[in-house]
């Protein structure tokens, strides 16, 4: 029996095109991550990732828990399943610490074509409202195809 790979699903089934003045895509070699953006003033970050033929089996709230399972002290502050882009996902906020730094989070994930995605906001405890906002129109990029 074969074992599936696990692949990403960039530029095959979706792209980022997110582009504001404040922000700057990353990317180095060492991450895993498909699209990441810095802001260029304080340091939040805005990244998504993609797994085809893995993580089909278990529910989109658990695997959201365990997106975040290495956050000390993690406090969840709201948590739903919703629908995005026409498929059911789910979003986690919260707060922790990440390398003894207290950050907001806030990630939504979904499934589409056996891949599975999750798009992630890091901040450094700065004002909620501009995060929120930042990540929604990090949200309306996504195009999948």
């Amino acid at each position: 029996m074969s074992q599936q790979v696990s692949q990403s699903a960039k530029g095959s089934q979706y792209q980022i095109d997110f582009k504001h003045a404040e922000w700057s895509e990353t990317k180095s070699e060492k991450e895993r991550s498909d699209y990441v953006w810095t802001h260029t003033k304080d340091g939040r970050i805005l990244l998504s990732n993609s797994f085809c033929n893995e993580f089909q089996e278990q529910s989109l709230d658990i695997l959201a828990k365990n997106t975040f399972s290495t956050v000390d002290e993690l406090t969840v502050v709201q948590q739903d399943y919703l629908t995005f882009q026409n498929r059911e996902a789910y979003r986690l906020q919260g707060r922790g610490k990440v390398d003894g730094v207290q950050v907001g989070l806030i990630l939504l994930n979904t499934r589409r074509n056996n891949c599975y995605f999750d798009f992630v906001s890091i901040t450094p405890m700065a004002p909620a409202k501009k995060s929120r906002e930042d990540f929604e129109n990090f949200l309306k990029a996504v195009k999948f195809k």
